[in-house]
């Protein structure tokens, strides 16, 4: 990617505004460059900031880069121009180490999962700078908390999700996958789970390779059951809610990062993390009484107006309001 050709196209900066500029090293499509991406929009419907992104080298450019079609924000990596970065995972590594620690420009960190509590992570070490820290989910506030080691102010803003892609009221009884098995992060998990179901007379589907996110959400808008399969320790899994706002009946085993709007038996079963349990779970879904499975869909739509992304933008900005105080604290 040639960040320099495409800034001689980029959108006028507002001099009225603060620039936030983010940074990224996008190799393949991830739900965390997806999170990413909705900050960045997030920034550019502020009235006070204004976003600009900066690229690896090595990063991959076609359509499955969310910014494919925002080249205008693109710019050469200067955070010293920046009022605000905002940087996520191993974005830290753009900056040199002496600045890491001592930058006098306010940083927004955005963290997506427990493993920056891991001793043996590259991440943990990136604890120690200055930061403004935002976690996905109270777990991954609570874990990086936990290790004494956070330099800075830590604020938890639960995922939030576009259902932009939803169904216009798909009747449950006509969705033609009766299980559809997600297991891109579990592969094994997936291969035992679905030999289990191999003497029911039961339309499945596995997805254990990437594929196109609009044919993904395509099959979980026509499947009766989702069933999603994380890591076994997540920070925020999105899928599941994906699932339950396209109407399917959730089934995703416990993985931390899911407690917090994944309710056992109310809005989604939430087996252990066990591919027996799984399968239980799985069976128990088909085998709902009418009745029993419209009050779960019923459950799971009021999850997921709770997590909508402006929901999510309107507690952001709040802090971002707030940023060149939090950053003096």
């Amino acid at each position: 990617m040639n960040s320099a050709s495409a800034s001689r196209t980029s959108i006028a900066r507002d001099t009225s505004k603060q620039l936030v500029l983010f940074h990224r090293d996008f190799r393949v499509f991830t739900g965390g460059h997806l999170k990413v991406w909705d900050y960045f929009n997030h920034v550019a419907s502020s009235r006070t900031h204004e976003p600009r992104i900066a690229f690896s080298p090595e990063s991959k450019w076609d359509s499955t880069n969310p910014w494919f079609n925002s080249r205008g924000y693109f710019v050469e990596w200067e955070p010293e121009k920046a009022d605000v970065l905002f940087l996520a995972g191993t974005d830290w590594r753009a900056l040199p180490d002496s600045k890491r620690q001592r930058f006098d420009k306010p940083i927004i960190n955005l963290i997506q999962h427990p493993r920056h509590a891991d001793p043996e992570s590259e991440v943990r070490r990136f604890l120690k700078n200055r930061a403004v820290r935002i976690c996905v989910s109270e777990e991954v506030a609570d874990a990086i908390k936990a290790t004494g080691e956070v330099n800075g102010p830590v604020f938890a803003i639960p995922n939030g999700i576009d259902v932009s892609f939803a169904p216009k009221g798909m009747p449950w009884s006509k969705r033609t996958i009766d299980v559809l098995i997600c297991g891109l992060k579990a592969p094994e998990l997936t291969r035992d789970v679905q030999a289990a179901f191999a003497d029911q007379n039961w339309i499945i589907q596995c997805l254990t390779e990437w594929i196109p996110r609009e044919d993904y959400l395509a099959r979980v808008n026509n499947a009766k059951i989702g069933l999603f399969l994380p890591r076994p320790v997540e920070g925020f899994y999105l899928p599941p809610l994906e699932g339950m706002a396209a109407g399917t009946i959730v089934v995703c085993p416990d993985c931390l990062g899911n407690r917090g709007f994944c309710d056992d038996k109310v809005n989604c079963f939430r087996p252990q993390y066990d591919a027996d349990e799984i399968v239980s779970a799985v069976r128990s879904a088909l085998q709902q009484s009418q009745s029993e499975r419209a009050q779960m869909l019923e459950n799971a739509a009021s999850t997921v107006r709770k997590h909508s992304l402006q929901k999510e933008r309107a507690s952001f900005r709040q802090i971002l309001r707030q940023i060149g105080e939090l950053w003096k604290t």
